[in-house]
């Protein structure tokens, strides 16, 4: 069972706009060379998934909301990097007391622990504020072959839908009228309590899936997060081995927050946490570039020392008594640095 439709579905083959187009979907499609290495990876990861997770693990990815294809993929990513580790993992193991079961049982040279996995993106309400702007963008869309690319910048959304077909006889209007000579233009729409503000621009500065982009993502509250450890954690109370969380952020995540915030976080966590694990702005494009981190408890049980030791050897480095970093995660899957882009080019580049 492959994880992406081969050869892609006549349907999948077609040209989506870039807010509505899934990772799956993309993937599926892979257009460019870069999305097909990216897909070739994600592929032979799926392989080594044991087959009992291969369903669920292939029915979110596929899913619209991004929140559930993130999971997916995160518990893939995992799964990868455990056996780099040298662990033998048991998805969803079967525990001696009822209850929730963890992502995942690795073992190693006597040593076990628990691995359960948590993504944090923007809440229900941001994800709907996003959403609501998709018929906007899907007009911006229609101009796609114009000889403009049209960028969206401020909005400030009224009270009922936004009366589309004005919309674009606006743009049509506007970008008839620009001279040739002008590279670069910019309109102000305001309709029925809509304000858009669009930019147009003869060349195409910025990466395909990122010709429309929304609006900015609100601040992550740690507070916030630190409940959703708490919570996961607590699910576990029965464990037998130690438990790590292992936290994949939608959006990057400040520097000064990862060595400042997550250490105070961790120390709050219930005794059988060993730590927590993270990757902030993770997705399948930035593999070979995205650090990982381990916050780790400083009182961590003696049995978790072989994977802290582990970590070494992939390349962690210790910056801080509580904190680990891999900082450069494409050795640890036999990748590049600049990896998917293509390898040729980047030695041309040195």
């Amino acid at each position: 069972m492959p994880l992406f439709t081969a050869p892609p579905a006549p349907r999948l083959a077609r040209l989506v706009a870039p807010h509505r187009e899934t990772l799956a979907q993309r993937l599926a499609r892979a257009a460019t060379p870069a999305d097909r290495r990216v897909r070739s990876l994600l592929e032979a990861w799926f392989v080594r998934l044991p087959e009992a997770a291969q369903t669920d693990v292939r029915s979110r990815l596929w899913e619209r909301d991004r929140r559930l294809a993130l999971a997916a993929f995160w518990e893939l990513y995992l799964h990868e990097l455990l056996l780099t580790l040298g662990y033998e993992t048991t998805p969803h193991p079967v525990l001696a007391a009822a209850g929730p079961r963890p992502d995942f049982l690795a073992v190693r040279q006597g040593e076990s622990l628990y691995v359960e996995a948590l993504v944090h993106g923007p809440p229900t309400e941001a994800w709907r504020a996003e959403r609501r702007l998709y018929p906007i963008l899907d007009v911006l869309h229609e101009f796609a072959c114009s000889g403009w690319f049209l960028t969206l910048g401020r909005v400030e959304c009224g009270h009922s839908t936004p009366p589309l077909r004005d919309l674009r006889l606006a743009i049509g209007e506007w970008l008839e009228s620009l001279p040739p000579e002008q590279d670069e233009a910019r309109l102000e729409w305001r309709r029925n309590g809509w304000t858009v503000e669009l930019r147009a621009t003869r060349s195409l500065s910025t990466p395909a899936s990122d010709v429309f982009p929304l609006q900015p993502a609100p601040a992550m509250s740690l507070r916030t997060l630190a409940s959703k450890l708490q919570a996961k954690a607590k699910r576990y109370r029965s464990l037998d081995n130690p438990l790590l969380l292992a936290l994949c952020i939608s959006r990057p995540l400040a520097e000064e927050t990862l060595t400042d915030s997550l250490p105070r976080i961790v120390v709050g966590l219930p005794d059988w946490v060993m730590g927590v694990l993270v990757a902030s702005g993770l997705d399948p494009w930035t593999i070979a570039t995205t650090p990982l981190r381990l916050v780790r408890r400083g009182d961590a049980p003696l049995p978790t020392t072989g994977f802290f030791a582990a970590l070494e050897r992939i390349g962690a480095r210790q910056l801080t008594p509580e904190l680990m970093e891999i900082d450069k995660p494409w050795r640890i899957f036999n990748l590049w640095p600049h990896w998917p882009a293509d390898p040729l080019a980047e030695e041309e580049c040195r």
